[in-house]
């Protein structure tokens, strides 16, 4: 799996401010919003390497918000 950084440098142009969300996101611990950011860049890139790498990072997301993964303070 591809970290929230490999994946903000490699972004197709149209997915650079969405992936810009969801890397701040995951620096505050905010696996929720993470996981809605990448799921829907995921779903634009759909068939694509990026897209599939996004939406491994959104799966590792949402299991952090499925164990109950407190936001940092």
């Amino acid at each position: 799996m591809r970290t929230a950084y490999d994946l903000l440098m490699t972004a197709p142009d149209d997915q650079i401010t969405r992936c810009q969300l969801a890397h701040r996101a995951i620096g505050a611990g905010d696996w929720a919003d993470a996981a809605h950011f990448l799921r829907n860049a995921a779903r634009e890139c759909a068939g694509q390497t990026w897209g599939q790498d996004a939406a491994a990072l959104a799966s590792f997301c949402q299991a952090r918000v499925a164990t109950g993964a407190a936001p940092r303070a």
